[in-house]
């Protein structure tokens, strides 16, 4: 009964990163801190990863899996620092507010919140019904880059006052799935809708 007891207690310890694995073994503990820096990594099953200056050079999610992006090593000069490929898909999920990301490429129902730091590239390879599924949320003096409805890219300022420059890149070859532009949602920073809306407001005002 103690034997069972005590391996019961070692499955319940160690569940929550049961489904993440890595070829180094640095992120198997749900972090990536300063110093490590993962390959190969692949989390699954509701699990979530944390990376906070640390860095990796993929990252794979699948199975409502989750990773938040805090901080990374820097700068992005080689394999040893920065996160070089993200791929989420099967309704994971990707939250990036700080270090510098490579590239993401979004599979079936995957979603991905941006509030701050470096990300190059982004790539969506999903089907247009899924919607809005790449959230940019920033200041609201961003415009896109390219000619209307064909956009191949954002530039625009974080909440915290950092420039960002983001690269749209399409399935140009097979033109199966839809741009990568039209799975994008920009929110304008909050304080600009407040004006707003009190500006709406006071024109109601005057008119009554």
């Amino acid at each position: 009964m103690k034997i069972f007891m005590m391996l019961l207690l070692l499955v319940c310890g160690t569940s929550g990163y049961a489904s993440i694995s890595d070829s180094h073994e640095y992120a198997n503990d749900g972090l990536l801190s300063i110093g490590e820096y993962g390959g190969n990594i692949k989390v699954k099953e509701n699990s979530i990863l944390t990376v906070n200056g640390g860095g990796a050079s993929d990252i794979n999610l699948f199975d409502n899996a989750s990773l938040t992006v805090i901080s990374t090593s820097e700068p992005f000069v080689d394999y040893q620092s920065g996160i070089s490929w993200i791929t989420p898909s099967d309704n994971s999920s990707v939250t990036i507010s700080g270090g510098i990301v490579n590239y993401v490429y979004l599979g079936k129902n995957s979603t991905v919140l941006l509030n701050g730091g470096q990300v190059n590239f982004i790539r969506s390879i999903q089907k247009p019904d899924l919607g809005k599924t790449i959230t940019i949320d920033c200041k609201n003096n961003w415009s896109w880059i390219g000619e209307k409805n064909n956009y191949t890219g954002i530039i625009g300022e974080w909440h915290n006052g950092e420039d960002f420059y983001i690269s749209f890149l399409n399935d140009t070859i097979q033109n199966k799935y839809p741009d990568t532009w039209t799975h994008v949602e920009v929110v304008p920073e909050p304080a600009s809708m407040i004006l707003l809306g009190l500006g709406g407001l006071f024109l109601k005002k005057r008119r009554v």
